[in-house]
């Protein structure tokens, strides 16, 4: 079961895609029938990490759970490289106390990339 907010991290590649919740999810026909890569995953609100390659008869994307889990120091870097590459400034400065404030920097972020 996916803890909503996720983020999408795709592979070699820093920019990440937030995920507000479900209906989000699966009201995005591009982002939940996408080819995703071996190497692409979602990490959900507890750092838990899902692989994207599984799809239903329908070719919709089921995120499944790998076992594996990000820390906080681990996002938050990912958050930092997706940062540095949108050209925002300060970015080593970046702190977030929890996964949760750390994914809604990717959401600020976004929003102002926009």
């Amino acid at each position: 079961m996916i803890n909503w907010p996720a983020l999408i991290k795709h592979a070699e590649d820093a920019e990440l895609d937030y995920v507000e919740d479900l209906q989000a999810w699966e009201s995005d026909s591009e982002r939940c029938t996408f080819d995703y890569d071996e190497s692409d995953y979602m990490i959900d609100s507890t750092g838990a990490v899902f692989s994207l390659v599984a799809k239903t008869n329908r070719n919709r994307v089921v995120p499944e759970p790998t076992g594996e889990y990000k820390s906080l120091e681990q996002v938050l870097g990912l958050v930092k490289a997706h940062a540095a590459q949108a050209d925002f400034c300060c970015v080593a400065k970046l702190f977030a106390p929890s996964i949760v404030d750390a994914m809604a920097m990717v959401k600020a972020l976004n929003s102002q990339d926009q």
